[in-house]
């Protein structure tokens, strides 16, 4: 175990000093029913689509509803969730393939687990599979690419319960599926509306969220009132585990302050720690103040905080520049200032605690000398006001775009700003809702320079969401990927494809290892920490699985209150 890992599992038993609370800290708890939970949340979600426009936000309140096929745990395992045998090379229900074209590809067999339905009784079928791949075939549409379908070149539907997808190339991923929607339901709205806009204005998820065949998860989304709450109750139709909990209440707030006041005064009953909730700060405060009100989960964590450089931005293009901006960002000791340490810098796309991690790789410590010599490597020198201009009078000012609310951020961009003045680099910070900031920010790349937000990279998540050109954000694939700061290369274009070809540790090691370098070497986006999976609860909530590498909401039939 690395010394973040060590200080990670000694949070969890020792206070740490920080400045003290508010007399908040007093307020009398309200007695909440033992067959609920509220969790207080940020971040209203802008359409409840499950495979349409997909983030960490909805990604994390989706799962209760709707499960996806597999699922990583918080031993790395990879679990079927809604399938009866996880396929494998081993067992047969995975093999490798000659193509038609004498290439080699994938056969795989999905089975569906017995007794599976959605909420209003209609059982899953392979004809969901089908449908939902079809979907994420049509470029007009633009599903997510997590765990994408668009993987799979055919799927043959063998009974209600069996499909043998095809994979055109061998791939490492080919076990890892995500979730499927209802063709009863959604085929006949796709057939009347065959274009994003359309679909997502008429989609059942939009419209209808509380309609109970939507969704085949533990819980049903059954009640929701915008920007204020969002209610989960028990599916009956659920065949695994059923609920302990009769309610699950995410209860919106406007900013991270409010969130932690409520939860204080017992209105609200377990909180996430940025992103979507209290930051880390106000956590670190709490458990020093309450070590023994609430209970605190801390787990090592594969969410990057990262922030995309606009690669049509002239300035940005320039790889020094780059450089230079990460070399000036101290991000040790902003970790080390707001997060007790607990928030580990980020060199890459992995952290450190991964098995792959690349250590061999350049890294980019803090050095305020090392990052004007590039600036002025690259035709920057100090104006007369402090800022640095080129031999055109052009002045290096760059905007930096994050989402309003979210205190962690608008606290590390404050600090970024001020580190970056200090290398004669001005930022202009702007925070937009995260409608804005989803859309026309992040999925239309109009942010004119800097972007900060956070991406999860999870066992079963290629790098191509993010680093991959076919991931570019655009027009024609109706803003789907992740990769925001339109960053092309050959070289890693390749090194992805060969990394997602790898079958065996030693070659996925190497090839982990070949795309960490590429990425250093790059810098397509500028890593600052890892965020580990935190939470804080009350104490007498148990089986509260925070350590999942897939979302904890996966497992929450498991959730009890003792």
């Amino acid at each position: 175990m690395t010394s973040v890992g060590k200080r990670l599992k000694a949070f969890v038993t020792a206070a740490l000093a920080t400045a003290a609370l508010t007399s908040l800290c007093a307020a009398p708890a309200m007695a909440q029913a033992k067959d609920q939970l509220v969790v207080g949340q940020l971040q209203f979600l802008t359409n409840f689509h499950p495979l349409v426009q997909v983030n960490n936000t909805k990604r994390l309140v989706i799962n209760y509803a709707l499960r996806p096929i597999t699922a990583f745990d918080e031993n790395v395992v990879n679990n079927c969730i809604l399938c009866e045998t996880l396929p494998t090379i081993e067992n047969g229900l995975a093999k490798i393939v000659d193509l038609p074209d004498g290439k080699k590809g994938m056969k795989i067999t999905l089975k569906l687990r017995q007794g599976l339905a959605w909420g209003d009784g209609v059982p899953v079928t392979s004809k969901d599979i089908q449908f939902t791949w079809k979907m994420a075939q049509d470029p007009k549409i633009g599903f997510s690419n997590y765990n994408s379908w668009t993987r799979a070149s055919e799927v043959e539907v063998v009974d209600d319960r069996t499909v043998t997808l095809t994979l055109p190339r061998v791939m490492s991923s080919y076990n890892s599926w995500d979730q499927v929607i209802p063709e009863h339901l959604e085929g006949p709205i796709y057939a009347a509306n065959p274009t994003l806009d359309a679909y997502v204005k008429q989609s059942l998820y939009n419209t209808q969220p509380t309609n109970p065949g939507l969704w085949n998860g533990s819980f049903l989304l059954s009640d929701y009132q915008i920007g204020t709450r969002i209610v989960f109750t028990p599916n009956p139709k659920w065949p695994g585990e059923k609920p302990h909990l009769q309610r699950i209440v995410l209860s919106y707030r406007d900013n991270s302050s409010a969130l932690l006041q409520n939860l204080l005064a017992g209105s609200v009953e377990a909180v996430p720690v940025s992103p979507g909730g209290i930051s880390f700060s106000q956590m670190l405060d709490l458990k020093n103040q309450q070590p023994d009100k609430f209970t605190y989960h801390l787990a090592y964590g594969t969410n990057v905080e990262r922030i995309a450089v606009n690669f049509d931005n002239p300035i940005l293009k320039e790889k020094a520049v780059r450089q230079a901006i990460l070399y000036a960002i101290d991000r040790q000791a902003i970790s080390d200032e707001l997060f007790g340490g607990l928030q580990p810098v980020a060199n890459g796309i992995l952290s450190s605690e991964n098995a792959y991690y690349n250590k061999d790789m350049t890294l980019y410590s803090y050095d305020a000398e090392k990052s004007k010599e590039l600036l002025e490597s690259a035709g920057w020198k100090p104006g007369s006001d402090g800022i640095c201009v080129n031999d055109k009078g052009d002045r290096l000012s760059l905007e930096l775009v994050s989402t309003s609310g979210n205190q962690t951020r608008e606290q590390i961009a404050q600090v970024i700003q001020s580190q970056l003045k200090e290398v004669c680099i001005e930022i202009t910070n702007n925070f937009v809702p995260l409608q804005e900031f989803n859309g026309e920010m992040a999925r239309k790349r109009k942010f004119k320079a800097l972007m900060m937000s956070s991406i999860d990279f999870s066992p079963s998540v290629s790098p191509r969401i993010a680093l991959g050109s076919d991931a570019i954000p655009k027009a024609e694939n109706n803003g789907v990927g992740n990769n925001f700061s339109a960053y092309a290369s050959p070289a890693m274009d390749k090194a992805i494809i060969d990394l997602e070809a790898a079958l065996d540790p030693q070659t996925t090691r190497e090839k982990w290892a070949e795309v960490q370098k590429i990425f250093s070497d790059d810098l397509p986006m500028l890593p600052l920490y890892f965020y580990p999976r935190a939470y804080v609860t009350v104490t007498d909530l148990s089986n509260f699985r925070q350590g999942t590498l897939d979302p904890l909401q996966i497992w929450s039939e498991e959730w009890q209150r003792q």
